[in-house]
């Protein structure tokens, strides 16, 4: 367990320093460099291949995952079977490219009205499905060793660097925007060779066409459990993609990029839930083997607790700020059309937040078939109010979307784990909170404004952080917080 948290700890610091990259190139390069049209290709393009992927790869990577336990325990089996794995994936890969051949017309139709340019690069998103499948296989099978530092450097790091890279030299005329858009395969063609020749790097890089270990029921196994894992995995990349997708479609690449533009700044919100998911994912897998339900209660609303306690101040920063970095944003104005888009999705990610880890839990218990079932249920719903909302309302009713189908799939989940294991995520603690960040956001709406927004959002920032963090401590909200001052604080003064 040790090794897990230190991992998931020096893990956690680089998947923020990749947030910082990102951050720099959603804010400065990507407006500054290039028009709407053009972010909104640039981030449709992977959100596609992404979608796509989940189905190609047949939930051969999750299915690595499963049965390496079982067959490491035969001669060569894991060599074996990460073998068996690549040769699914590249079947998959054969079978989405004869569908994709099959519908290609309804396809480029679909986008033809307002996303043209997207049905020109289209060979750029085929290429992407095969890449990051086995990106996705790859980087399973080196979290077997337990080694998840490195893949956390290349796709956080190493992959938004070469965005910034990319970018810049097209800023620079080295290239022209179609190279930087098949550019795209490069990018992600070397983050695959990174991992995989850290892989060899650790000796691990072994393939066998000896497949000793198939026999029928194995085989039936796997099928099931990877058909099961391709529905879930499908569902969630539908919720994770689905939206860039249908406004592509229906307001054009324009607004794509205004959207997933906006959308990253509401991401930043949920940033820490990341890192606290990957530390209590196994301590929650360790409770449930062990019949704990105490420790996952405990776990469960310090979760929820600490989680709210961050994401509600991070949401309250970015609100009260959001016309200040639409000022220092390069055209501004246009992603200003967006505020109401970084309210919804920001406040969905608190919602989340608040949840705590409802998926993790269910995941880890013998009811983990239910999250199958839910994703799916908020893939369908997510479709359908986008269906609706986004010819009526733009962005905005995209972002709505989310926030309400998102609501709905943590009532649903906190609801399941109240009726199988007699606990909710909240106490009172969650709804002083609750009061004190209404408080806060009001407060920090009236701070009067200056006109240098630099100055501006330092001020404010300040006003906000310091009122927040007083009460959060005043009023007890987080043991965990208060103890973790007070250690600090002992520390300091000796």
């Amino acid at each position: 367990m040790g090794v897990v948290i230190k991992q998931s700890s020096i893990s956690a610091f680089f998947t923020y320093l990749g947030a910082a990259i990102g951050f720099v190139n959603t804010i400065i390069l990507f407006p500054l460099f290039l028009s709407t049209e053009q972010i909104g290709l640039l981030r449709v393009i992977p959100s596609t291949a992404f979608l796509i992927t989940s189905f190609a790869q047949l939930g051969i990577a999750s299915t690595l995952q499963k049965f390496a336990p079982e067959l490491k325990k035969k001669p060569e089996g894991l060599t074996q079977l990460v073998t068996f794995c690549v040769i699914v994936i590249l079947i998959g890969f054969i079978i989405s490219c004869a569908i994709i051949y099959l519908f290609e017309e309804p396809i480029k139709a679909y986008f033809s009205t307002n996303s043209a340019l997207l049905s020109e690069y289209f060979l750029v998103v085929i290429v992407l499905v095969l890449i990051l499948s086995l990106q996705s296989l790859f980087e399973v099978y080196s979290r077997l060793f337990l080694k998840t530092i490195v893949q956390n450097i290349i796709k956080e790091v190493m992959l938004r660097l070469m965005f910034s890279i990319g970018v810049s030299l097209y800023f620079l005329q080295f290239i022209s925007f179609h190279q930087l858009v098949y550019g795209l395969i490069v990018m992600y063609s070397l983050m695959l060779m990174m991992l995989l020749g850290y892989t060899n790097y650790l000796g691990e890089l072994k393939f066998s066409l000896k497949f000793h270990w198939i026999d029928k029921s194995l085989l039936q196994r796997m099928a099931m459990y990877s058909l099961f894992v391709m529905i879930g995995s499908g569902s969630a990349n539908i919720v994770l993609n689905i939206d860039q997708i249908m406004i592509s479609s229906a307001l054009g690449l324009e607004a794509n990029g205004v959207y997933s533009t906006v959308f990253y700044f509401a991401v930043m919100i949920e940033l820490s839930r990341r890192v606290i998911i990957q530390i209590t994912t196994p301590l929650v897998s360790d409770s449930l083997e062990n019949q704990d339900m105490a420790a996952v209660e405990k776990i469960y609303k310090q979760t929820s607790i600490n989680q709210m306690v961050v994401g509600g101040l991070c949401f309250i920063g970015l609100v009260c700020n959001l016309d200040n970095i639409f000022d220092l944003m390069s055209n501004g104005e246009v992603f200003a059309t967006g505020k109401y888009v970084v309210y919804f999705i920001g406040l969905s990610k608190v919602m989340e937040m608040a949840f705590a880890n409802s998926s993790p839990i269910i995941a880890m218990s013998k009811y983990y078939k239910f999250n199958v079932i839910t994703i799916a249920i908020l893939a369908v719903l997510m479709v359908c109010l986008n269906l609706f909302l986004i010819p009526k309302y733009g962005i905005s009713g995209a972002a709505f979307a989310s926030m309400l189908a998102l609501f709905i799939f943590g009532v649903i989940k906190m609801a399941f784990i109240k009726s199988k294991f007699g606990f909710i995520p909240f106490t009172w603690n969650n709804g002083k909170l609750l009061v004190i960040g209404i408080v806060v956001l009001f407060i920090g709406s009236i701070i009067p404004k200056n006109d240098n927004s630099l100055y501006d959002l330092a001020i404010r920032s300040a006003c906000i952080g310091v009122l927040y963090c007083v009460a959060v401590y005043g009023f007890n909200i987080s043991k965990e917080i208060n103890n973790g001052i007070l250690h600090l604080k002992n520390k300091i003064l000796g």
